[in-house]
């Protein structure tokens, strides 16, 4: 743990944890104080009270802790603002694919692209905005969808912070990577997430086509885009 004088001059950081076994990277995050040592600790709450309730990351550690290691912990960047933090953390989850972050960093939309699909997706057409569908657009990213194994649907779905009671009342989920519209699902419920406290989740399915054909494959208006409009949830401007 760190000492009070350490984390008086650390400010926000960026850290990985390695598993000692292979030394390859399963988790990158920022934090203040000693949150970077606060993964085991949960690890060792969640067993106690239903192993079912690990997640991949807390089932990790609890792999390593029963082999006899203790997982590493590699501080990337510190003395940072919170902001400067939460890029550099986007940035190094596009690094590392294969993690067990559930979600990606902020600024996905900006994040991991070729140059020439950077050029082609600002020569896409922007959608014009419907008047008589609502609906929520989730910037996720390539490395989130091969955290979801492969899952589009799940790198959209789960798990965000956001007001159950709002989200509850909107029908449609824009899947946006690098501003560009990749699919649209038509929501069937929204649920409190099980694994994770103060997220929500929704389950549903591909819109139809002609729903679908309004947004996909184009590009989301400059205003979804804009800084200050970088959060990964956002509700349709009204």
């Amino acid at each position: 743990m760190f000492s009070t004088d350490v984390i008086s001059k650390i400010d926000n950081y960026v850290y990985r944890l390695i598993d000692p076994r292979d030394f390859q990277t399963f988790y990158v995050g920022r934090g203040v104080g000693n949150r970077v040592f606060q993964h085991a600790k949960a690890e060792l709450k969640h067993f106690e009270d239903d192993e079912d309730a690990l997640t991949t990351k807390l089932q990790q550690i609890r792999e390593i802790r029963l082999s006899g290691k203790e997982v590493i912990c590699v501080i990337h960047r510190y003395g940072l603002t919170k902001e400067q933090a939460m890029e550099v953390e986007s940035a190094l989850i596009d690094c590392y694919p294969g993690l067990t972050n559930l979600v990606s960093g902020y600024g996905s939309d900006r994040g991991v692209i070729t140059a020439d699909d950077l050029q082609s997706s600002f020569e896409r057409p922007i959608y014009e905005e419907p008047t008589e569908i609502d609906y929520i657009i989730v910037k996720t990213s390539n490395s989130a969808v091969q955290i979801a194994q492969g899952s589009l649907y799940d790198a959209t779905r789960r798990a965000w912070r956001a007001n159950l009671e709002r989200a509850s009342k909107v029908n449609f989920v824009l899947s946006v990577i690098s501003g560009i519209v990749r699919e649209v699902y038509e929501v069937d419920e929204w649920y409190k997430s099980t694994e994770f406290d103060g997220r929500i989740e929704f389950k549903g399915k591909p819109a139809n086509r002609e729903i679908a054909n309004l947004f996909r494959g184009k590009l989301i208006p400059e205003y979804y885009r804009k800084q200050g409009m970088s959060s990964p949830f956002l509700y349709k401007k009204q």
